[in-house]
């Protein structure tokens, strides 16, 4: 995607009834940035392109466009964008706030109400500690704060306020979220309790003396929460009456009581209503001490004062269930659901982590190697893939059974195959490929292509054998095959790239560098605008004109193709890379039958945290790729490493 620098002369603002799909759309349009100003904002985005330009004008008018930017992404991940409503409050709400943080050079602050505590009916959740709702939930929140640092270098940060204060398990549950943020390097994810804000002396206990700050937090919570109504209630708040009048309550007021009505509580309306008060007295601490944070919800709003948003994404234009009285369902698509126990337990197993009960997954043969002598765990990676590790200690992978391999890529690619031995023996590695699948032969490389650096800098190289960055593309764009049309009888060429790719990696870029980037097509159609519809892309073609190393011009190239498994609709793309990406073959790419900028919403989405998994390789991975229901690339790595991967491609 071409980094974006500029949009126009006057800051672009939204207005109040302008729509949220046409905002989102102008923000990422711009004039390009001039080589070099593609600085690596992350790990997971080095050596790609991702629209940020770090401008040297420091205007009032630049800080207030790069803030309109952050907003459009923040309003993206709302519930209120998923509705296509017209309400921009939120947005006005908060642009001065981050147009000061911007100018300041600060990283853009929000703050999350939530998490307080696991609820402790077995109807809501498998137990009293974070599980895989809450890893996805924590995942999906420092996505949003990556996709803040891919458009302005300070990036953002999200601090969770842990609403829970009374008990035992309130402060274990708090703890423990923040050791699976530190495990998961989650680095923009912060945390802080209600005496953080009320500024009380426990809080200031040193983090390492967990057990005299413990000990002070139990006996002191009473005195927290009554010191919070003191100083921040509102006597004259009548729970009741803003229930009735004001719709924003009205709903928390309603998901309150269904909570409570499934825990069996005694009058669950009654109690809700009580809980609406504290609520408030929350709000208003919030306000009086963070004035200078974006406010994030858990809960549906109007959009105004803060931007609701869905923790684990499901329905589009709904929070859904929360991750601390929930628990998540992994199904046959791939996708992560949260439900009750109850609406899953006849369909889906029970699956545990260590000793903890986890997640519920779809009942499956193909989780099953047990016949083959083989214990594995599957570990599900936010927000596509799966790793399998066996139990006990590096098997063969001659073990592996490679056709459920094959039918699990179809819906959790890319499957990743980790800690099996003989993986670099190349012999032992093509059977199993021929177990996969047809393997495929071509001309230039054979059935092996070895993917490493040849420093080869000629227009004419190849390259995929350099250390740059590659646009994100499907394999097999040239690959065309002989078709005869069943009605006319005419025959024609037709596009016909490969069904899967299988690759093993024999030496890795250094830590942090050499991320391939998987783009799963489920999930970019799930956070598409609403405006562009799967009816408004299928009839969708491009053109792709390239020159160098894979010259050549192709027309009517299919926007949107079906799974010839699932017959789920699947992008077929590849980005336009132009010569200030690369040294080695450009692409143009143009729409033929729809709104050019459909190019840069594309771009923009294919890398987007929520659609795009950003791969660390280990040496010794096997992995198995989808490449019709996924699209691919690959960030630069270091020139002087040894890093190494082949690949075969298979029907």
């Amino acid at each position: 995607m071409d980094s974006v620098c500029t949009i126009s002369q006057t800051p672009i603002i939204p207005q109040a009834e302008q729509p949220v799909n046409a905002f989102l759309q102008n923000v990422v349009i711009g004039t390009p940035c001039p080589p070099g100003n593609t600085s690596n904002v992350s790990e997971g985005l080095k050596g790609v392109p991702q629209g940020k330009c770090s401008v040297g004008d420091t205007t009032a008018q630049t800080h207030e466009v790069t803030a309109s930017k952050v907003l459009a992404i923040i309003a993206s991940y709302s519930v209120v964008f998923e509705k296509h409503s017209s309400s921009w409050d939120a947005v006005h709400d908060f642009l001065p706030v981050v147009t000061d943080q911007i100018a300041s050079g600060a990283p853009v602050r929000m703050i999350l109400p939530g998490f307080p505590f696991k609820e402790s009916s077995k109807n809501l959740v498998l137990g009293p500690l974070p599980d895989l709702g809450e890893e996805l939930a924590l995942a999906h929140l420092q996505g949003l704060c990556d996709n803040i640092s891919a458009i302005y270098e300070n990036g953002a940060d999200i601090t969770i306020y842990l609403m829970g204060v009374s008990g035992e398990a309130a402060w274990e549950y708090g703890e423990a979220l923040r050791a699976m943020a530190a495990r998961n390097e989650l680095h923009n994810i912060k945390f802080i309790r209600l005496w953080d804000l009320l500024e009380h002396p426990g809080c200031c206990f040193d983090r390492d003396n967990q057990k005299k700050a413990k000990a002070y937090y139990l006996e002191h919570a009473t005195c927290i929460r009554r010191e919070l109504m003191y100083r921040y209630g509102d006597a004259d708040f009548d729970a009741n009456a803003a229930i009735r009048t004001d719709k924003d309550w009205a709903t928390t007021h309603a998901v309150y009581s269904s909570v409570l009505a499934r825990k069996d509580t005694e009058s669950p309306e009654s109690l809700a209503s009580q809980m609406i008060p504290r609520g408030k007295a929350y709000g208003a601490a919030l306000r009086a001490n963070l004035p200078d944070y974006v406010r994030l919800s858990i809960h549906d709003s109007a959009g105004k004062g803060k931007f609701s948003l869905a923790l684990i994404p499901q329905e589009k234009g709904s929070v859904g269930l929360m991750p601390w009285r929930s628990s998540i369902a992994v199904d046959a698509d791939g996708s992560y659901r949260a439900v009750y126990p109850d609406q899953v337990r006849e369909t889906h197993e029970l699956i545990y982590k260590g000793e903890q009960p986890y997640f519920f997954r779809v009942k499956s043969d193909l989780f099953d190697w047990s016949s083959l002598g083989l214990q594995v765990d599957f570990e599900h990676l936010y927000p596509c893939g799966i790793i399998i590790r066996p139990v006990n200690r590096s098997p063969s992978m001659r073990l592996i059974p490679m056709n459920k391999v094959r039918q699990l890529s179809n819906n959790f690619s890319p499957v990743v195959l980790r800690g099996f031995s003989e993986t670099l023996e190349e012999d032992v590695w093509v059977q199993k490929g021929h177990e996969l699948g047809k393997i495929l032969n071509w001309a230039l490389t054979g059935t092996i292509f070895k993917v490493v650096n040849t420093r080869d800098d000629s227009k004419m190289a190849n390259n995929v054998t350099s250390n740059e960055p590659l646009p994100m593309h499907f394999d097999g764009i040239f690959k065309f095959e002989d078709r005869e049309d069943q009605v006319t009888g005419e025959v024609k060429k037709v596009l016909s790239p490969p069904g899967y790719q299988y690759f093993t990696c024999l030496a890795t870029a250094p830590k942090g560098d050499g991320y391939t980037l998987f783009c799963n097509s489920r999930l970019f159609f799930r956070f598409l605008p609403a405006s562009w519809t799967l009816e408004r892309l299928e009839p969708v073609t491009w053109e792709m004109t390239n020159d160098g190393f894979w010259s050549n011009v192709h027309k009517n190239l299919p926007l949107i193709v079906r799974h010839p498994i699932t017959n789920a609709p699947c992008l077929r793309w590849h980005s336009p890379w132009n010569g200030e990406k690369t040294k080695y073959s450009t692409y143009k790419i143009v729409i033929e039958n729809e709104e050019q900028s459909l190019v840069q919403l594309i771009e923009k989405l294919t890398y987007d945290f929520r659609v795009c998994l950003r791969f660390s390789w280990e040496k010794g991975d096997l992995l198995v790729n989808d490449n019709v229901s996924m699209l691919h690339t690959r960030t630069s790595y270091t020139s002087n490493c040894d890093r190494e991967m082949w690949r075969i491609h298979l029907d």
